[in-house]
């Protein structure tokens, strides 16, 4: 993920900039790598990051934002035009294009586009006389789960069938007794860079008798919505309720919470069932071998298998 998101950085700012400068990317600093600016050079780098879960302890379902800070590094050769005055309308440059600016990694869900942070003059370096500007930028990121997602290694990855059919996740309470909650991820995969998935109350992922799940909408059409789960050990005998023993917390993707959902008026989305459209040529009667295309005959098939459903429990 960190990778793709600079590649994506480094293409912007080349894009904007053209061949008014040299843009490339280092990890260590200026001086250690030995590159010195004939004319404006823009390093890319990535700085650090930090992760922020609302739902403390809250392993499942909850959704981590993930702050990704990157710096832009302008470093400009004091040569026939006073160096101080060509950095700065790049600065401004370089802010417009990528303030707000979202880039396109499949996969990653971002919360906020590019975000400028603290800029500042770095230094004028004696030797070389380098004028040399830093600005820094952040991003969010949501990780659904607490799941890191990345892009795979270039490499060749054979397709089956099985890779696109939907499957469901039941998910359990943190802790040893894992108790089901009733709620269930549901998730397919639409082509090679895209994947649906939404969170159901799925019986199959059937409670104890006496738990209770609450799912309450946020906003309606936009799948957002908070759960409030009760087991029956936190029922005290005058009837009320141990809010230490429950799991509380925020969702996404909400199946009922959705606009799709809502206009359904159906519990689950329309995914389990597979039609698999084949044919079968065959001879004619009397025509074996078949060696003329008139002579075979075309019987159509059509494969509706059973639901696919493969459960299995998340911590």
């Amino acid at each position: 993920m960190l990778l793709e998101i600079e590649n994506q950085l480094h293409r912007r700012v080349h894009s904007t900039l053209g061949q008014s400068a040299v843009v490339l990317r280092l990890a260590e600093q200026l001086d250690d790598s030995g590159r010195v600016a004939e004319q404006a050079m823009i390093i890319v780098s990535f700085t650090g990051a930090n992760t922020d879960n609302p739902n403390k302890g809250a392993y499942i379902p909850t959704v981590r934002t993930r702050t990704l800070t990157y710096t832009l590094t302008l470093v400009q050769k004091q040569a026939q035009r006073e160096g101080h005055s060509f950095c700065l309308p790049i600065l401004d440059l370089l802010a417009d294009a990528i303030t707000g600016w979202v880039p396109e990694v499949p996969g990653l869900e971002f919360q906020t586009g590019f975000e400028l942070g603290p800029e500042r003059f770095v230094q004028v370096t004696p030797e070389s006389s380098q004028f040399i500007y830093e600005q820094t930028y952040t991003i969010e990121v949501l990780m659904h789960d607490g799941r890191f997602y990345s892009q795979p290694c270039a490499a060749f990855n054979p397709v089956q069938v099985g890779d696109f059919l939907p499957v469901c996740k039941c998910l359990v309470t943190p802790g040893s007794d894992s108790r089901q909650t009733g709620l269930a991820v549901w998730r397919r995969t639409l082509d090679t860079d895209t994947e649906q998935r939404y969170v159901v109350e799925d019986f199959r992922c059937g409670r104890l008798i006496g738990d209770n799940l609450t799912v309450t909408c946020t906003n309606s059409g936009d799948g957002t919505a908070t759960y409030v789960f009760t087991p029956i050990t936190a029922i005290r005998a005058d009837g009320s309720v141990d809010t230490s023993l429950q799991v509380t917390g925020t969702l996404t993707d909400v199946w009922k919470c959705t606009r799709e959902g809502t206009k359904s008026g159906s519990e689950y989305p329309d995914w389990f069932s597979l039609n698999i459209d084949t044919g079968l040529w065959r001879n004619a009667v009397g025509t074996v071998p078949n060696t003329e295309p008139e002579t075979s005959s075309y019987q159509s098939l059509t494969i509706t298998p059973n639901k696919v459903y493969d459960e299995k429990s998340v911590t």
